[in-house]
């Protein structure tokens, strides 16, 4: 009996990492190893956002893009991290107005000196694709037949991407919505996402989006496994006028907060001691219920 094209699929877990191995079975029995698969994360190696122009909080243009790119700053303002709050373009020309207006009150809280809301930075998730730009701690991939799980160290925050199947006809709304993806070309993994619930802001500028948000991600495995580079579109037209695109690359995480997953708790206190007084500051998620 011919045993040509029959494929085996082996998942080995290796702590927060997975190694996805495709066996093809050819005529005689013989068994070699078949690349259609790319391994994220092989013995758990950590990934942490590593920008090419050094701001690791940004989306960055993708090469070639004749569109206008990830909103950015308001002309006029330069965002150093750690040195002053981000004010954003609110001239940026796919804005609808409304959503122009959303950014114009968030530029006026921090003019007067009051700090944005950033969701990762307010113990909340920043859904789809802002939470590619947590910058700092590490995130690992997940592989399994049916699923990629996509985790990030940070309060242990998982999204779950699952393979080879259809978009629910309606989907559930949620912060991270309904992500579909399958591999191509033997070193990528394009994800299709919709369903996401308008929580919060899709970067860190606070640009705001609907229900109608789609967003379709490519990460893709480069220089010879030394950088992933996630390539999107975003498309709401309830909150732009056309499609943009964006781009995050990630490098090797290294010590000493990124050789390995380790437990990290965003919110153990509530209260804020320096941030007491600032205007705009939204409460971090806290339960008033006792346990016991």
């Amino acid at each position: 009996m011919s045993k040509k094209l029959l494929i085996g699929l082996a998942v080995v877990l290796i702590g927060a990492g997975a190694v996805v191995v495709v066996m093809q079975y050819q005529d005689g029995g013989a068994v070699v190893a078949s690349t259609d698969i790319p391994v994220f994360s092989p013995n758990a190696q950590a990934w942490v956002p590593a920008n090419p122009q050094g701001d690791n909080t940004s989306f960055e243009k993708v090469p070639g893009d004749p569109g206008p790119g990830p909103l950015g700053n308001l002309e006029g303002y330069h965002y150093a991290q750690n040195e002053s709050n981000r004010v954003a373009d609110t001239e940026y020309p796919l804005l609808r107005p409304w959503a122009q207006e959303v950014l114009r009150r968030a530029n006026q809280t921090v003019l007067e000196g009051g700090i944005p809301f950033v969701p990762n930075s307010r113990c909340m998730p920043a859904g789809v694709p802002g939470q590619l730009i947590v910058p700092g701690e590490p995130i690992f991939y997940l592989q399994t037949p049916d699923q990629v799980w996509i985790i990030w160290q940070r309060d242990s925050r998982i999204r779950r991407v699952y393979l080879n199947q259809e978009h629910s006809e309606n989907p559930l709304y949620s912060v991270y919505g309904e992500s579909i993806g399958h591999y191509e070309n033997g070193d990528t993994l394009v994800i299709d996402t919709i369903g996401l619930a308008p929580y919060g802001p899709i970067d860190r500028w606070r640009t705001p989006h609907t229900k109608l948000l789609h967003v379709v991600e490519r990460h893709r495995l480069v220089n010879d496994g030394q950088n992933i580079v996630v390539t999107f579109t975003v498309d709401d037209p309830g909150a732009f006028t056309e499609p943009w695109q964006g781009m995050v690359t990630f490098g090797h995480g290294t010590p000493p907060r990124s050789e390995r997953y380790a437990e990290s708790i965003c919110n153990e206190n509530s209260y804020d001691a320096h941030l007491e007084g600032m205007a705009g500051i939204i409460p971090v998620p806290s339960d008033d219920m006792p346990d016991f």
